[in-house]
C-alpha cells in the first residue's frame, strides 16, 4: 500500500511539472501567477520549480522575477529533429499537393553539387514523364538546384562556378551568367522555375524547405510536361500551393512560422 501511495505521489508531481512546462511554453510566469494557474501550495510549487531549475528544464530571470523555458527543451527538440524521418513526415504533404496539381511531386535534397530526388507522390496521366525518384540532376539545370544555389554564400558560389562542368542539355539551359543574375530573385521570392532547361518539353517549379536553424536542406518540386503546365500556371496558382506545402514541411522540421 505504501508503494502504491508513493507511485501516485510521483505521478502527480510529474503531471504538475509538465503543467509548468506547458504554461511556460506560452509565455514567462512569475511564481505567484504559476501558483494561481496550478492552484497548489507554495511549498509544492517551490519543490517542482527547484527540480526543473536544477535540471535546466526552466530558467529564472532574476531581474524580472520570471520563470522561462530552459535549454533542455531546445536540446530535446533538436534531438527529436535529428531522428525525424523526413521522408515519412513529408509523404502526406506531397500526396496532398499531387492531388491538387495532378502532376508528379517530389522531395529533394542536395548531395554536393547535385540534386537527389528522395521521396515522391506520382500521378497517372495519359502522358507520363520519366520518374525522377532516385535520380540526380545538376544544380544549375533544375528548379530545386536553383533554390540550393540561391542560398549559397558568395564564396560557395565562386567555388561552384569554378568547379562545375557546364553542359548545355537543351537550347534553354541557362548560361552561368544568366543563372547568377537569377539567384537573388529566387531567394527573395521563395521559388524557382525550370523551363525545359534539362529536358525539352519538361518544366518544374520548386520551393525551399527550411529547418529550425533556417537552413535549406530540402525542397518540394513539381515536375510536368510543358504543354500541361504553362509558365503562367507555375508562377500563379501552382506557386502558391508549392510554397504552402514547403512551409508545412518546414514547420515539421522546427521552423517557426
Amino acid at each position: 500500500m505504501e508503494h502504491q501511495y508513493k507511485d501516485i505521489y510521483i505521478i502527480q508531481n510529474v503531471h504538475l511539472a509538465l503543467e509548468v512546462l506547458f504554461l511556460l511554453e506560452k509565455k514567462p510566469y512569475t511564481f505567484e501567477k504559476l501558483q494561481e494557474e496550478l492552484r497548489i501550495s507554495r511549498q509544492k510549487l517551490q519543490k517542482i520549480l527547484t527540480f526543473l531549475l536544477e535540471s535546466e528544464w526552466i530558467s529564472f530571470d532574476e531581474e524580472n522575477k520570471l520563470y522561462r523555458l530552459g535549454i533542455k527543451n531546445f536540446e530535446l527538440g533538436v534531438s527529436y529533429l535529428k531522428h525525424l524521418d523526413i521522408k515519412k513526415a513529408s509523404k502526406p504533404i506531397l500526396e496532398e499537393v499531387a492531388k491538387k496539381v495532378k502532376e508528379n511531386v517530389y522531395l529533394t535534397t542536395r548531395v554536393s553539387y547535385e540534386v537527389l530526388y528522395i521521396e515522391k507522390s506520382e500521378v497517372e496521366r495519359e502522358v507520363m514523364i520519366l520518374s525522377r525518384y532516385g535520380r540526380v540532376l545538376p544544380l544549375y539545370a533544375s528548379a530545386s538546384g536553383k533554390i540550393y544555389l540561391s542560398h549559397f554564400d558568395e564564396k560557395e558560389l565562386e567555388n561552384y562556378f569554378k568547379t562545375v562542368k557546364w553542359v548545355r542539355h537543351t537550347p534553354h539551359t541557362k548560361t552561368p551568367e544568366e543563372l547568377l543574375k537569377e539567384l537573388p530573385k529566387i531567394r527573395k521570392e521563395g521559388y524557382a522555375l525550370n523551363l525545359e532547361e534539362y529536358e525539352e518539353e519538361v518544366v518544374s517549379a520548386a520551393a525551399p524547405v527550411y529547418d529550425y536553424a533556417g537552413k535549406v536542406n530540402y525542397t518540394v518540386t513539381i515536375v510536368a510536361p510543358s504543354y500541361r503546365m504553362t509558365k503562367e500556371d507555375l508562377t500563379g496558382w501552382v506557386k502558391e500551393i508549392l510554397k504552402e506545402s514547403a512551409q508545412k514541411i518546414s514547420v515539421k522540421l522546427g521552423r517557426i512560422r
